[in-house]
C-alpha cells in the first residue's frame, strides 16, 4: 500500500500478489491488484480481480466503488449503478459513498441522477460543505443557476470564508442580471482576500452593472496591479471608461486586451462602437476579419467580431456586406447563449394573456384606491433599442431628476404577488413590494424629486406599478417599428435577451409589446401615461423635451436641451450615441437594408 500511495505501482502489484499467493482471495489485495491494473491500462482484468474480491467477499467496500468507477468507464450503466448503490448500502452515513458515485455520474452525462444522489447525500449530512460545493457545480453545470444559486447561498452559510464559493455565486448572479447580490458577493470576496485580483474583477464588474463605474475603475485598476496578465481585468476597464463617457481613455485599455488575448472579440467591437470607422481603419478591419474566421475560435468571440465588422461597414456605407455580418454575428450570439432552445412563443404570450386579464380597469380602480402616495418613481418603458436611454439622459440632466438605470426590480418581485395560471394578485404583498421599490429609489436619489427606472421590458410592468404607486409617472418611448426591430437585431448585447437574436423572434416580441401597450394606453390615467416619439424628439427637439419636463411636473431648466453634457454613467448598448448632440442618422436607417430586410418586412406600413 505505501508503494501504491507513492507511485510504485510495478513493486506493489509485487507485493500485493506474493501477498495473496500467501493469503489467498484476501479482499484487500485483490482490491489493490484491481487498482493497479486499472492505472495501468488493463482495465479487463481489474474487473475480473474486483468481482473476485467481492466472490470471496461481497460486503467489501471498496471493491463496490472501485468497480462502479470501471464499469461506467465501459458504458455498463446499470451495473456500475448496482455496484454504486451497494456500496451507500454498505456505509450509508459515508458521505465519499454519495460523492463518488454522483462524480461518476457527472463524468458520464447522468446529471440529473447526479443531483438526485447529492440530494441523498445532503438528507444524511446537510451540513457538508463537500456535497453542497458538488451540487452546486453540478446544478450549474445543467443550467439550473438559481437552484445552484442556492445551494451556494446555503454553503456559505455554513462556510463563509470560502473564497471560492462568494465568486462562484457572485457569477451567477451576474450572469441572471441579480446585481445587487453580485455586489454583495464582490464584496465579500474582497473582504475575504483583498489581493485577489478575481475578487476585485468580480465586485468590479457588479458595480458597472449598478452605477458604480468610478469604484468599478478602483478595483479594475488595482486587479491589474496585482495580475497585470489578466486581460479581463483591462477590457472591463474599458468598458467602464466607456461608461463614464471617457471614449479615447477606453480605447487605450481595449488595446492592452487586444495585446494580451488577440481573438477577444469584445474589444475590437467596443472600439468600433465608441466611433465612426473610417478607411484608415482598414489594417484593424482586415485583423478582425481574418480572426473571426479562425474556426478554433469560440462563438461568442466570433459574435462580437461579427458584430464589429457590420458596424464598421455601416459605417463606411457597404450595406449589403454590412447585413451580411451581423446575419453571420446573430447566428453565433444564438448559439453561444441559446443552443438549439427555441425562444417560447406561447409562453410569452401566456404571460400578456394573463396580466391583460388581472389588470381591468375596476381591478385596476380598486388597486389604486389603497396604494402608495408616492411621486419619486418615473418609468420610461418602451421596445428595447426604441430611445429609452436618450430620454433618460435627457431628463436626468435636470437637477431634481436622479436616474436610476435599468432597474430589474419588478421583474424579480412580478412572481411574488401574481400567479399568471389564476390572475390572482396579493394585494398586501403588492404594497410591501411597492414600498421597498420607493425605498430603494430613494436610497438611490437621495433628494432628487423624481428616480428614473429605464428598464425598457418594464412596459409589461405597468399593471403592477400603476396599481400600487398611483402617482408613479410613465414615459412611453415609441421608435418606427422596423427601424426598432432592425436596431436590436444589429446590436451586440451583453446579455441579449431571448428574442433578440432571430428576426422572426424579434417581430413576434414586437407585435406582443404593442398588444400590452394598447392596453395600458386604455387603462391608465393620461396624466400617469405619456407617449414619445423618436422621431418627433429627434425632429423637434426642444418642443418634445419641453413636453416631457412639464409632464414630469418639473420647472424647466435649459440643462435638458444639452443632454450629451451628463456625465453619468451609461452601461447600455447607447453608451457612445447618447453622449452626442441629436443626430436623425437613425431615423429610416431601415431603407439602407431594404434588399435585405427578411421578415421586418411585415412591419412596413400597407
Amino acid at each position: 500500500m505505501a508503494a501504491y500511495g507513492r507511485g510504485d505501482l510495478r513493486f506493489a502489484e509485487d507485493q500485493a500478489k506474493r501477498f495473496l499467493s500467501l493469503v489467498p482471495g484476501d479482499a484487500s489485495a485483490t482490491v489493490l491488484v484491481a487498482l493497479i491494473c486499472a492505472r495501468t491500462g488493463r482495465k479487463s482484468a481489474a474487473v475480473a480481480y474486483l468481482q473476485n474480491a467481492l466472490r470471496k467477499e461481497p460486503q467489501c467496500y471498496e471493491a463496490h466503488i472501485a468497480l462502479s468507477t470501471l464499469l461506467f468507464g465501459q458504458s455498463k450503466g446499470d451495473e456500475a449503478i448496482y455496484h454504486a448503490e451497494r456500496a451507500i448500502e454498505l456505509r450509508p452515513h459515508d458521505v465519499d459513498s454519495y460523492r463518488h458515485f454522483a462524480n461518476d455520474l457527472v463524468m458520464h452525462g447522468m446529471l440529473d441522477r447526479a443531483v438526485s444522489v447529492l440530494l441523498r447525500a445532503i438528507e444524511v449530512t446537510p451540513d457538508d460543505v463537500a456535497v453542497l460545493q458538488d451540487l452546486a457545480a453540478t446544478l450549474s453545470d445543467m443550467g439550473r443557476v438559481r437552484e445552484s444559486a442556492a445551494a451556494w447561498e446555503r454553503l456559505l452559510g455554513i462556510e463563509p470564508t470560502l473564497l471560492v464559493g462568494w465568486l462562484k455565486l457572485g457569477g451567477i448572479y451576474l450572469a441572471i442580471s441579480q446585481f445587487d447580490g453580485a455586489v454583495r458577493c464582490g464584496r465579500k470576496a474582497v473582504d475575504l482576500n483583498e489581493e485577489s485580483s478575481d475578487a476585485r474583477i468580480l465586485l468590479a464588474l457588479s458595480l458597472s452593472e449598478t452605477g458604480g463605474a468610478r469604484e468599478a475603475e478602483t478595483h479594475l485598476r488595482r486587479a491589474i496591479e496585482l495580475k497585470p496578465d489578466e486581460y479581463i481585468a483591462y477590457a472591463a476597464l474599458g468598458l467602464s471608461l466607456q461608461e463614464q463617457g471617457r471614449f479615447d481613455e477606453a480605447e487605450l485599455f481595449f488595446e492592452k486586451t487586444i495585446e494580451i488575448c488577440p481573438t477577444n472579440g469584445q474589444a475590437y467591437y467596443s472600439i468600433l462602437r465608441s466611433r465612426k470607422a473610417t478607411s484608415a481603419d482598414a489594417r484593424m478591419l482586415q485583423t478582425v476579419e481574418e480572426k473571426s474566421q479562425d474556426e478554433s475560435l469560440g462563438d461568442l468571440d466570433r459574435s462580437y467580431l461579427q458584430y464589429a465588422l457590420g458596424k464598421a461597414s455601416e459605417d463606411l456605407g457597404e450595406f449589403e456586406r454590412a447585413m451580411g455580418h451581423y446575419d453571420l454575428a446573430t447566428e453565433s450570439a444564438a448559439r453561444h447563449w441559446f443552443g438549439d432552445r427555441p425562444a417560447d412563443h406561447a409562453w410569452y404570450s401566456a404571460m400578456i394573456d394573463s396580466t391583460i386579464g388581472a389588470f381591468t380597469s375596476d381591478r385596476l380602480a380598486a388597486l389604486r384606491a389603497k396604494g402608495l402616495a408616492s411621486e419619486k418613481p418615473l418609468l420610461i418603458v418602451g421596445m428595447m433599442r426604441s430611445g429609452t436611454t436618450l430620454i433618460e439622459q435627457i431628463v436626468s440632466s435636470h437637477p431634481d431628476v436622479h436616474a436610476g438605470g435599468e432597474l430589474t426590480y419588478w421583474h424579480d418581485h412580478a412572481g411574488k404577488v401574481f400567479q399568471p395560471a389564476t390572475g390572482e394578485i396579493d394585494e398586501g404583498l403588492l404594497i410591501d413590494v411597492a414600498s421597498r421599490y420607493v425605498e430603494m429609489l430613494a436610497n438611490l436619489g437621495g433628494e432628487a424629486q423624481r428616480v428614473t427606472d429605464k428598464l425598457p421590458h418594464n412596459y409589461a410592468m405597468l399593471g403592477f406599478v400603476q396599481a400600487a404607486i398611483p402617482n408613479a409617472k410613465v414615459i412611453h418611448v415609441r421608435r418606427n417599428p422596423i427601424d426598432n426591430c432592425l436596431s436590436i437585431y444589429t446590436t451586440a448585447f451583453n446579455r441579449p435577451p431571448e428574442f433578440a437574436l432571430v428576426r422572426e423572434n424579434i417581430v413576434y416580441l414586437y407585435r406582443q409589446y404593442e398588444r400590452i401597450m394598447a392596453h395600458w394606453r386604455a387603462m391608465l390615467p393620461p396624466d400617469r401615461l405619456l407617449e414619445v416619439d423618436y422621431e418627433s424628439l429627434i425632429a423637434n427637439r426642444e418642443a418634445e423635451t419641453r413636453r416631457i419636463i412639464e409632464f414630469v411636473g418639473l420647472e424647466w431648466n435649459d440643462a435638458c436641451l444639452h443632454h450629451e453634457r451628463n456625465e453619468r454613467n451609461v452601461n447600455t448598448p447607447s453608451v457612445w450615441q447618447v453622449r452626442q448632440p441629436i443626430y436623425n442618422s437613425s431615423v429610416d436607417r431601415w431603407k439602407r437594408f431594404e434588399p435585405w430586410l427578411g421578415e421586418f418586412r411585415s412591419l412596413l406600413p400597407t
